[in-house]
This record gives structure tokens, sequence and C-alpha cells, in this order.
């Protein structure tokens, strides 16, 4: 059993849950922990400014379809495919030619371009998208389509998509996937540096804050102090974003790029956050989360927070667990719905008693 320590200021608190003809009276003491804080490598907490996936898109035909292509034989998908026959060296000569084609559908071809660039010749997934109401794009074959990057302004075909079409939710036939279908024809580098040398990393969401952007300027500034020719080369400044410059001997800033993400450091203090999934019917609390004194009526539950506190044990002679993690546990101990539990979580953080974020994926 790990070792918990009181202080003078550990705050406490006491909940009643009655549900149905059940009743719980729950006194919760907070205590004030010291565990060890956990270790990572910088480049799971960061990326790079400039480091971003890029969307290309374009416009194709797919062809093959047993009956199930566009139902509308006069209407755009006609006038595309033959505009793209007589491209193709092969024009119509009469447009009655195109009287049939429900074996043909007009989609949108879409691809995301990883945050890390990616060179000519490489290969990705791409999806595909039913437009004029083809009824299945099962059995289908993408022909050879140009993507271009979605900035409209610019018109430079960056990569051809082809292939057999993949249906992967059956219970939605106009959508596929095209394992590496798409050939890049450019290659598209990111550009990081803000400055010749310098990049400026931003934390990601989850750990966003004050206190982590300084650990990790304080970490980078101790890793490559007597290589900057004893100077701080880090510099947090916000909760989000530390500019880093790049020390004259790196003239590769791969190279330094990648000692950088190596470098270890301490999680500054996970935030008090609450992350409920009530399609999935989860929820996760990170951090020191308190709550503040409240009652509430959610359907024929209520729950009191009351102030001020003491520290009771239960009816077992157990010591309640801690925090709002010991009121979801409670809650789950008199088998109420997780909906019911997200609906009071929900309603603490509407009346600003949750003290801390909260998520609603």
């Amino acid at each position: 059993m790990s070792t918990r320590h009181l202080t003078a200021t550990s705050f406490t608190f006491t909940f009643t849950v009655r549900y149905a003809a059940l009743m719980l009276a729950v006194t919760v003491l907070l205590i004030e922990l010291s565990p060890a804080k956990a270790v990572t490598r910088l480049g799971n907490v960061c990326t790079i400014d400039g480091q971003m996936p890029l969307s290309i898109r374009g416009l194709g035909f797919v062809v093959g379809l047993n009956g199930t292509g566009d139902p509308d034989q006069t209407g755009p998908t006609a006038r595309a495919f033959a505009a793209y026959l007589k491209l193709s060296n092969n024009p119509l000569l009469d447009a009655k030619e195109l009287s049939d084609l429900g074996g043909v559908a007009a989609v949108e071809i879409t691809a995301t371009i990883p945050r890390t660039g990616i060179s000519r010749g490489q290969q990705l997934d791409c999806q595909v998208s039913a437009l004029f109401g083809a009824k299945s794009l099962e059995g289908g074959r993408l022909i050879s389509s140009p993507l271009e990057l979605t900035n409209i302004a610019d018109d430079t075909v960056v990569a051809l998509a082809s292939g057999p079409l993949v249906i992967e939710d059956i219970a939605n036939p106009t959508t596929a996937r095209i394992p590496f279908g798409l050939v890049m024809e450019q290659t598209i580098d990111m550009n990081i540096l803000r400055k010749p040398n310098q990049i400026r990393l931003l934390l990601n969401r989850q750990y966003a804050g004050y206190d982590m952007a300084r650990e990790i300027e304080r970490a980078i500034n101790t890793r490559f102090y007597l290589e900057a020719k004893n100077t701080n080369i880090a510099r947090a400044v916000s909760a989000v974003a530390v500019d880093v410059i790049i020390p004259e001997q790196y003239d590769n800033h791969v190279e330094f790029l990648g000692l950088l993400t190596e470098i270890t450091i301490k999680e500054a203090g996970t935030a008090a956050r609450v992350v409920v999934n009530a399609k999935q019917g989860t929820i996760i609390v990170t951090g020191e989360v308190e709550i503040g004194s409240a009652i509430i009526a959610h359907k024929n539950l209520n729950v009191e927070i009351a102030n001020p506190f003491v520290e009771v044990r239960n009816q077992d002679g157990q010591q309640s667990p801690q925090q709002l993690a010991d009121l979801v546990n409670a809650l789950n101990q008199l088998k109420v719905p997780t909906d019911d539990i997200i609906g009071i979580l929900r309603e603490l953080h509407y009346s600003g008693r949750l003290h801390a974020e909260f998520i609603q994926r």
C-alpha cells in the first residue's frame, strides 16, 4: 500500500447519493499525494510549427459498376465523362453513345499528406466518395485522376490516383478507400524554419500549459547549454509555444531536431481535465479534479456535495476514495447508468462547480 501524506491544508468534501430506493452516504477526504512524476520524450508532447497534415483533392470517375452508378444520364456526369473521353483522344461522335451510364459514377478523391512531408514517387491511401446519386461503388475501379492542393489558387497536379475500390462500411457503399492508390507526382516539404536558425515547438493540446512550457524550456537549455556556448537557446513564449534557436554548429537542422526530440522531460503536472464520450460510455478524469459544493437533481437521482466537511467511513468501514473520481466510483457502485453520470458531470461543469476542463467527444 502506498503511503499518503496528509497536510493541514487538505481539502475534504462529503457527498450523499440517493438512487431509487438505495442510499449511499459517502464522505471523501482529499489528500495530498506525492507521486513520482512521469518522464517522457519531448517528441511525444510537441510538434514543430510548420509541420501539419495537408489535404489534397480531385475529381474522377469510377467505372465497372454493375448498374449502380450515377442515375442521371444527361447530367454533369455525362458531360464530364464526355470531356474526359475527348481529352483521352477518344471523342464521342454522338451524345447518344452515353445513353447508359449505369456503370460510371463521378466521385471526389481525397488524401492527406503527413505532417512530415512526402517525396515524389511515394504512395498513400486515398478515399473516394460518390457525388451525384450513385447507389454503390462496390466492384468499381477509379480511372487515373489528378489531385491538387486544396488551395484553389494553386492548380498544380501533385498526385495521381487510380485502382480498385475497397468498401470498408457495407452500410455506406458510396464511400470507399484505395490502399496505396495515390502516387505523388511532386515532393512536398514542410517549412519548419521561422528564421534561418530558429524553430517553434508547439505543445500538443493535452499537454499545453505554462508549467509544461517552462519545463520544456529548462530541459532544452540544460541539454544544449555547453554546445550553445553557455547561453540559453530555448524560450517559452506562451502556454503552447517554445521558441528554439539552432546552435551554429548544427548546419544540418535535421541532426539537431533528432537530438532535440529525444530530450527527456518530466511531466510538469497533469492538467485537471474530464473527458466524456456519451456514445462510447467512457469517462476519463486526469489530474486533481475538485468539486465545489452543489445539489443536483437528475431524474430520480439526487447528488449533494456539501461544505464544510469531515472525514467519515462508509458502512463497510472503508475510507471513501478522493475527489471527482470517487464520486464517479460511488455512482458506479450504485449501478447508475453512464449516461446519468455524464449528465451529472455536465451539469457540474455548466454550473461552475467542476474545477477542471470539461471535454465532450
